[in-house]
């Protein structure tokens, strides 16, 4: 980790102007990919940019801190949950919180999510098939930018 973080550039507890459009998207899963903005590593906090294909879906997952969310564009809604979420809708999601994102309509969907605390995905069975923690999720990010001779951008708090 710390081979990213000097890579990376950790950034002092200042002021942080990016332009996303300077951080590629990175593959999550079928039909899912991530643009992060922001990896804090010492309170495990992570901002990104989440993008799902028309008729994707984030799997089954439980959130061990809170989530904050904001619909950029396009709509979606959890499966546990009786409504949705569209373009300029903010989401809060409390600790604890198990849900299965899916996007409504054929459109894309990217919204901005805040991140406090780690993520389970959940196997059929409900075990933990996978843990997203932000030290995982900035090791898959440099680690798609290494593979694409990509410079790591100054994300890491």
């Amino acid at each position: 980790m710390e081979e990213i973080i000097a890579v990376g550039m950790r950034q002092s507890a200042g002021d942080l102007l990016l332009d996303p459009g300077d951080i590629p998207w990175v593959p999550q899963a079928d039909g899912v990919w991530f643009r992060p903005l922001r990896i804090s590593l010492g309170p495990g906090t992570w901002t990104n940019l989440l993008r799902v294909a028309g008729q994707g879906a984030v799997s089954l997952h439980r959130h061990a801190g809170p989530v904050e969310a904001w619909v950029v564009g396009g709509q979606w809604r959890y499966l546990q949950h009786d409504w949705a979420a569209r373009a300029g809708s903010y989401v809060y999601e409390p600790a604890g919180d198990v849900h299965t994102l899916v996007t409504l309509g054929d459109e894309e969907m990217i919204t901005l999510f805040s991140v406090h605390g780690p993520i389970e995905y959940l196997g059929p069975g409900g075990e933990v098939a996978y843990r997203e923690t932000a030290e995982t999720k900035l090791r898959r990010y440099a680690d798609f930018c290494a593979s694409r001779d990509i410079q790591v951008a100054p994300i890491i708090s």
